[in-house]
Order: structure tokens, then sequence, then C-alpha cells
């Protein structure tokens, strides 16, 4: 596994990304949140190794704990990640390390899991909530506990695309096969279409959430908790300034 710290030039890099995948978080860093030269970090070598392929750079270390000066970087981005994880612990040491490794902002985006239990009583799921890699279920209420308990309280939390009721391809039955993806009626169980209201769903459901913290003071706040589209403030201490 490589040390950070020694293997590549960290002047040249402003931002990181936790859980390399294609190259998607690294294009929207630059695109949308002021990032210039980004840094791919998994500790999966095959997944490391493929992004090297497509151009971009990035190394093989443990996202947990990372062996690199405190501040190296102004952001660190964690896209569909934190849902691979164990569990709450290990989201908590990723957040810890990404809090010290970054002076300006973490940017995290994943699966909307909060409505699991009150789709399951209705006969449905979230596909991704089904998913065999998806490990841990972190709910946006327990992401919010961890900030505060971790002294990160500056945060505005989104949730991004609302759905509206079970005809969103997103929406399976509990009869669909896991690790599925978008619902094809030709191809899945069928299924009812249910309007998601009140009482049951007493709060807007989403497909993703998306949570920016701040570190500290810094230009161009507002177009990083903008740079996502379709997002609605759900929580948080801070929202457009």
């Amino acid at each position: 596994m490589n040390d950070l710290a020694t293997a590549t030039d960290l002047t040249e890099i402003d931002f990181l990304d936790f859980g390399a995948s294609k190259g998607g978080s690294i294009d929207f860093a630059r695109r949308s949140l002021g990032g210039s030269n980004g840094l791919g970090v998994d500790k999966d070598g095959a997944k490391v190794a493929r992004m090297q392929s497509l151009g971009y750079a990035c190394l093989e270390a443990d996202i947990t704990s990372l062996d690199m000066p405190a501040d190296s970087v102004r952001f660190v981005v964690m896209s569909h990640i934190l849902e691979h994880l164990p569990g709450l612990d290990t989201v908590r040491q990723t957040i810890e390390s990404a809090a010290r490794v970054a002076t300006d902002f973490i940017y995290i985006q994943g699966p909307y899991f909060d409505a699991d239990e009150a789709l399951a009583t209705q006969g449905f799921k979230f596909y991704w909530s089904d998913w065999h890699g998806h490990t841990f279920h972190l709910t946006t209420w327990e992401l919010a506990g961890l900030l505060y308990e971790l002294g990160l309280a500056n945060y505005a939390l989104f949730g991004r695309v609302p759905v509206a009721d079970s005809s969103d391809p997103t929406i399976h039955p509990l009869s669909s096969p896991r690790d599925q993806h978008d619902y094809q009626p030709e191809v899945h169980p069928p299924k009812p279409t249910v309007v998601f209201a009140p009482p049951l769903h007493k709060q807007p459901i989403y497909r993703e959430f998306v949570c920016v913290v701040r570190l500290r003071d810094f230009d161009g706040w507002n177009a990083v908790v903008r740079a996502r589209r379709g997002c609605e403030f759900i929580d948080g201490t801070l929202a457009l300034s």
C-alpha cells in the first residue's frame, strides 16, 4: 500500500476523491467544486489500476487513516462510498480522516436509505437498498449525529431528486431479486402505484442525499452547495449565505 506523503507530490494536489471508481467524481469536482488537480484514493488495487489506465491520478491507500499531513488539500469528495463500508465506526473514521487532511470542506453524496422501513411496510424497496455491495445503510440522521459528535457542526444536508410515488423506476416491489437497477415491468414483478405521503411518510423521499461540511470560511461556499441540481435543503446549520 502506498504512502501518500511520499508516493506523489502533494503540492500539486488540491483535492482527494475517496473511493476511486471511473473518474466521474474527479471530473465533477473539477467542473463544479472548484478543484484543479484531484487524486483518487482507494484500497482496491484493481480500481486504482483502472483509474490510472483512464488517465487519472490514483493511489492505493486506506481512506480511514491516510498517511499524509494534516491540511494537505482544500477538500475531499466522498461520492457513493460510505454505503460500502462495514458500519458506523468505519464511516466515522473516514469522515475524521477527511476532516484532518482538508482545509475548506468535505463533499459527501450517497443513496437515500431513510425511507427503507416505511417503504417496506408498503411492499416496496429502493433497488440500491437490496444490493450485496451496500453493506451499511447510512441514514441522514445518522450522518448528522456523526458530524455533531465529531465537532463538524457547520454543514448543509440536502435531499436530491424527490420520489413522489411508486412509479419511480428506482422503486421495486419487495419480491424483486437483489442487485437490480431501474424497474422494468417486462422483467420485474408487478407493482401497484402508491403515492408516498403522510402519515406514513412524514418527510419527502429522495433518491440521494448530498452533504457539504464547511471546515472554515472560504470563497465559493454558495457555488459548492449549489453544485448538484435537484437538491432540497433538509437539515443542517448552513445553507446559502
